[in-house]
């Protein structure tokens, strides 16, 4: 069995996954430190020194590659699902669980680790952020919810979501 997290950034897919991993005696693949090892550099720098369709590609190579893995939980990067039709593929290949999050609970999580986040390093004030998550996640919606499964994240803990999803799938 694949699995799947899909949701914007902060929405806890590396956390959750790593958990559910646990908890299914799976193994844990993080897509964007599966890249950032293939690349030897960190996202930002990739996004920094290649841009955006350098990065995309090599977010394709990551789900080639898993193809021919099982018993894997994969935290996949937040657009990943929006490009070469990626979503797609991973809805063939295993099982999609979109962790959907409210945009305040993102706001939360994103504001006090901007720096760290290639597309919102420079954004200024909660207000901006708040706009800007919202422009973004209304386009990326509609790749999220093709996912067979959507769990809501806001005021859950890892535990709890990890055991939401282990009860859908199992």
């Amino acid at each position: 069995m694949k699995i799947f997290l899909i949701g914007y950034m902060a929405s806890g897919k590396s956390v959750v996954a790593e958990k559910l991993s646990q908890l299914l005696d799976f193994r844990f693949v993080d897509t964007d430190k599966w890249i950032e090892a293939r690349c030897c550099k960190s996202i930002s720098e990739i996004f920094s020194d290649h841009g955006e369709i350098f990065f995309r590609e090599k977010e394709k190579e990551c789900i080639e590659f898993l193809m021919d893995h099982q018993d894997i939980v994969v935290s996949t990067g937040g657009g990943m699902p929006c490009s070469n039709h990626a979503i797609e593929l991973m809805i063939e290949l295993g099982e999609t669980v979109y962790l959907e999050a409210e945009v305040s609970t993102l706001i939360s999580r994103l504001w006090n680790e901007k720096s760290g986040r290639p597309m919102i390093p420079d954004i200024e004030t909660k207000e901006d952020l708040h706009r800007f998550i919202s422009n973004h996640l209304s386009q990326r919606e509609e790749y999220y919810k093709k996912c067979k499964h959507i769990v809501c994240v806001d005021g859950k803990s890892v535990e709890e979501i990890s055991k939401e999803i282990k009860h859908i799938l199992l």
